[in-house]
């Protein structure tokens, strides 16, 4: 029977021969042999593909590993740890990893030596565990080492292990070698300093120091002009200050891609010159070529700010804004309703059980850390322990007020926050919101109670005395805004197994709402704070499909079944075709009669 996988590298085995290797390897132990087996078995039922079409390979395995989270499969995290563990075992049986010893594998005397050097220093131990037993493996002394080494382990971690992050890991085994050769000389520590590598492969933006004066003077220019801070200056309308530095980026990177095609920067004193026909084509082919030979919504943003600074600022004649209106039509992707990334996230939600765990996330997180004041021995346990109750009040926040990131962000006790009859009430004044559209919350009891046990009882560990905001930062501060949203995102993967930003709460909302409430965009509306209805349904017309899939399938399963199909009352009835009737309406308005008839 022919089992090879014809979807990956010929040259790689698939699970199923492995499989079939370890079942005609006499030399295995039987309990051994069982769970290396069952272990394959598992992997493919988790990644619902037949194991013939599963390489073999860390490199591939990696990332779906990743992917898997133990609550999709009911099971536990050191199940899905024993797995990993055990491929890699079959793997090793076989031959298919030679380099990386296991976690047992024995150190070499010249190697246990510096262990016994970092003895008490649990990072340095958890860093370099792995990095000297495969040294010891490929009997490489410490005197030995150098970058070659260490590009060699490299290769090693990525082809025959499942570490999420393969180049931090060596960049950082680079950094504590270094630094270890500093702190323990005296020790006998080898004296060898290895380079730290730099892998940012994807920046190409250049920093000011290397574009030309004048040109960012101009570019300050125009985005003054922009902040409408000149009265007399009836051009435009003010932008505002995170709309500024968006097109400030765009203009650098675009400067940034004609440096990348040979443009010689220095020898323009203009931004004129650079936004021509041509100039404009050979930076936007940089990108395009950059990104496959296709455009993107962020090359489609970026090529929208040079046409706006070319034929609104600049005063372009009617040839130049019709090569822009051209240009713009290829390059900008048009986007009607959530982007493809965001029907990824919102999928989840097709599943009842994914939706109950979210809602229910918070609460659980807080009774799994009601006592968390007594329990860990160190100060970094119990920091990671009061994080995890910040991050529950901001998910809990999130699902009860979905604001933005930056006004969940900037919430301040003294300007923010009001009780009503022990009820937290958030109010967002008109000036600090994006659409400037006030926002109020009043959250439930429930929620309110842990908010308030949270601001007297865990953030003080958090915040200076004079800190005023709910998320403090350092000096005064609120929370870095990258630090926060990676905060949310990270305990939402762990400890629920839900792949969610922040700002897609929005999204979520909306979508939980229409999925039990059919039509309900008015509602949908007023806890967005969108300020038309139009917004709302170009957003999330059709969120409620999968609803009314649901709803078809079980009339297809009662009529095939011959069962009797269950009248709704009239009320209800009526009820139901007034909200298509209503949807339907919206539709056309959003899009307009004349596509139709």
């Amino acid at each position: 029977m022919n089992i090879q996988n014809h979807f990956s590298d010929t040259a790689l085995l698939s699970l199923a021969e492995l499989k079939m290797r370890l079942e005609q390897d006499c030399k295995l132990d039987a309990r051994k042999q069982r769970e290396m087996i069952s272990a394959i078995n598992t992997t493919a039922k988790w990644l619902n593909l037949p194991a013939e079409m599963i390489p073999a390979s860390a490199t591939f395995l990696r990332g779906k590993f990743q992917e898997i989270h133990p609550a999709h499969h009911h099971v536990t995290k050191r199940r899905v740890q024993n797995i990993k563990s055990l491929i890699l075992s079959a793997m090793r049986s076989q031959g298919l990893s030679t380099k990386l010893g296991s976690y047992l594998a024995k150190m070499s005397p010249p190697w246990l030596k510096l262990w016994d050097i970092i003895e008490g220093e649990q990072y340095y131990r958890t860093e370099f565990s792995r990095f000297f037993r495969y040294c010891s493996k490929q009997e490489i002394a410490p005197s030995a080492i150098s970058d070659q080494v260490l590009a060699d382990y490299l290769q090693a971690l990525e082809a025959e292990s499942f570490v999420k992050t393969p180049k931090v890991r060596q960049q950082s085994i680079c950094r504590l070698w270094n630094k270890c050769s500093e702190l323990y000389q005296s020790q006998g520590w080898p004296q060898i300093k290895v380079t730290v590598p730099c892998y940012e492969t994807r920046r190409y933006a250049l920093d000011d120091d290397q574009l030309p004066p004048a040109l960012l003077r101009e570019l300050d220019a125009y985005l003054t002009s922009l902040s409408g801070t000149d009265p007399f200056n009836m051009q435009v309308k003010a932008f505002r200050p995170r709309s500024i530095k968006t097109i400030e980026g765009h203009f650098k990177r675009y400067i940034s891609a004609l440096h990348h095609q040979g443009v010689d920067l220095f020898g323009f004193s203009s931004l004129e010159a650079l936004v021509t026909k041509e100039m404009f084509q050979l930076a936007m082919r940089w990108f395009w070529d950059r990104n496959g030979e296709q455009t993107s919504k962020h090359i489609g943003e970026i090529a929208w700010t040079i046409r706006c600074y070319a034929t609104k600022h600049l005063m372009a004649d009617e040839e130049t804004r019709a090569f822009y209106a051209g240009a713009m039509k290829r390059l900008r992707v048009s986007q009607d309703g959530l982007s493809d990334k965001n029907q990824r996230a919102m999928a989840q939600f097709d599943d009842p059980k994914t939706v109950e765990r979210f809602l229910s996330l918070p609460p659980t997180l807080w009774e799994a850390l009601s006592s968390s004041e007594k329990l860990g021995s160190s100060d970094r346990i119990r920091r990671k322990k009061r994080l995890l109750v910040q991050s529950a009040v901001a998910i809990e926040i999130l699902i009860f007020a979905p604001m933005r990131l930056k006004n969940l962000q900037e919430i301040r006790l003294d300007e923010h926050i009001a009780w009503q009859n022990e009820r937290l009430h958030i109010h967002i004044p008109s000036d600090q919101v994006k659409n400037h559209l006030a926002l109020d919350f009043l959250l439930p009891e429930s929620v309110s109670k842990r908010v308030k046990r949270y601001i007297d009882t865990w953030r003080p560990f958090l915040a200076s005395d004079h800190n005023p905001y709910l998320f403090p930062g350092r000096a005064g501060k609120p929370k870095d805004s990258t630090c926060l949203r990676r905060q949310i995102e990270t305990t939402l993967w762990n400890e629920g197994g839900i792949r969610l930003t922040p700002h897609q709460f929005r999204h979520a909302a909306a979508k939980i709402l229409l999925d039990a409430r059919p039509g309900h965009y008015e509602v949908v509306r007023k806890i967005l704070g969108h300020k038309t209805l139009t917004t709302t349904y170009s957003h999330y017309a059709g969120a409620e499909t999968q609803a009314a899939l649901n709803l078809y399938d079980e009339v297809i399963i009662q009529k095939k079944g011959k069962k009797k199909i269950i009248i709704i009352n009239n009320k209800d009835k009526l009820k139901n075709i007034s909200l298509i009737l209503f949807s339907l309406i919206i539709f056309f308005w959003c899009h307009g009669f004349d596509k139709y008839y």
